[in-house]
């Protein structure tokens, strides 16, 4: 007597409409504010930014970019977004829109934003460029010459980042300064 084979019901997967429990949605990583990451999704996205950073300004391949950092390429790709296909070969997307926390100075305070693309976090870091060459040679010139004073953050509210070189300087001042133990007995 033969046996006729049998289907493998048993192995399928229930359809949609079969399936018990309702479908949870899950928000990449990426796309996930700054808020909503544990602390080791921080440390993975800071690591995955610092990679994409390092692919767009220094040449490198992303394989390298990754190891440099630490992590696996798929990590990163999955944490960033901001990699396509192009013939092959992964290349890296000119912007990406991953929310970042990041220190501005804006009425005289200093605050912290979340901008959710990568050339307002251009402009930012150029600003903190701009009020440390201020800080270390005086001139308030390069305050003045930065091209773009405002920016949108991801919640859609205008900033306008602090220019005053009076303000500047009242903002470095109450910062803390660093303590340094004496070491030698006297």
């Amino acid at each position: 007597m033969t046996r006729k084979p049998r289907k493998n019901v048993h192995l399928r997967r229930p359809s949609r409409k079969q399936s018990k429990r309702p479908r949870r949605h899950v928000t990449a990583i990426w796309r996930r504010s700054w808020k909503q990451l544990s602390p080791q999704q921080r440390r993975i996205r800071e690591k995955s930014l610092e990679a994409l950073s390092l692919v767009r300004r220094e040449r490198l391949s992303p394989r390298e970019a990754a190891t440099r950092v630490g992590l696996d390429f798929v990590t990163i790709r999955r944490n960033t977004n901001a990699f396509r296909r192009v013939h092959g070969r992964w290349r890296v997307k000119p912007f990406d829109r991953i929310p970042r926390a990041m220190i501005i100075y804006e009425r005289g305070r200093k605050i912290i934003v979340e901008v959710a693309d990568s050339r307002i976090a251009s402009l930012i870091g150029e600003y903190h460029n701009r009020v440390k060459q201020f800080l270390d040679t005086g001139k308030s010139s390069f305050l003045r010459d930065n091209p773009k004073k405002r920016f949108k953050d991801s919640k859609r509210r205008t900033h306008t980042l602090e220019t005053r070189p009076k303000v500047i300087l009242e903002i470095k001042a109450r910062e803390p300064m660093p303590e340094f133990r004496d070491i030698y007995r006297r």
